[in-house]
């Protein structure tokens, strides 16, 4: 008797367990059919996950590849004053195997297109335009925008936890962008860069086959 009530125990947790994982599938599968359905996203690949409090604006314009990973409250937006410019579409384009982490935000007005593989950290914020500010006669918030131009993130690079990407900017491929970063000019393939602007500190030297500081 005492064996089997050491057992039983043991059962019940396995049958939580799997009823919970079974639980945390279902959701997963919902989300995705819900963003499926609703959001009219211009492609939605497979075995894309979407965590809770995604936000998703004009979806119409935005491309999600295969096994795409967006962590909790991330959202992914085309301007909704930039919907008639003529800008060939989807004008948000995610590849497949990209992972989003929790509350970035990814705001394009013209073209975002970030490449395979690419690893974004929590609470980044990556947007192909800037704020028109120079009227001091009018609130910010109604002059507009200017500096509208296209964002690149190069295949399988990583930009790390709050990291600025401002437009206009090509990031190559394979490079890292360190945590906290402003980028404001764009950074060579192979490389890293850190800071406020970002600059490359370290290229990777294909002759030596290892990673080299820069002057």
């Amino acid at each position: 008797m005492k064996s089997n009530n050491q057992i039983l125990p043991e059962a019940k947790d396995i049958n939580r367990f799997s009823l919970s994982l079974m639980s945390s599938k279902g959701i997963l599968v919902y989300r995705y059919l819900y963003h499926r359905l609703f959001s009219k996203l211009y492609r939605l690949g497979a075995k894309v996950t979407f965590k809770d409090g995604i936000t998703i604006q004009n979806g119409e314009y935005i491309s999600i590849g295969n096994r795409v990973y967006l962590e909790k409250n991330v959202t992914l937006k085309f301007l909704e004053e930039f919907k008639d410019n003529g800008y060939k579409i989807p004008n948000l384009r995610i590849e497949d195997g990209v992972f989003i982490g929790a509350g970035t935000i990814i705001a394009a007005a013209k073209f975002i297109h970030i490449e395979k593989n690419v690893l974004i950290g929590p609470y980044c914020f990556i947007g192909d335009h800037d704020h028109e500010y120079r009227n001091i006669s009018i609130p910010i918030r109604d002059q507009g925008y200017k500096n509208v131009k296209n964002i690149v993130i190069g295949e399988g690079s990583w930009v790390a936890a709050g990291v600025t990407v401002c437009s206009g900017v090509t990031i190559g491929k394979n490079s890292l962008v360190g945590a906290n970063s402003v980028v404001t000019t764009d950074i060579p393939s192979f490389s890293l860069a850190v800071g406020n602007p970002a600059k490359v500190v370290k290229k990777f030297n294909k002759a030596t086959n290892k990673w080299k500081k820069t002057k």
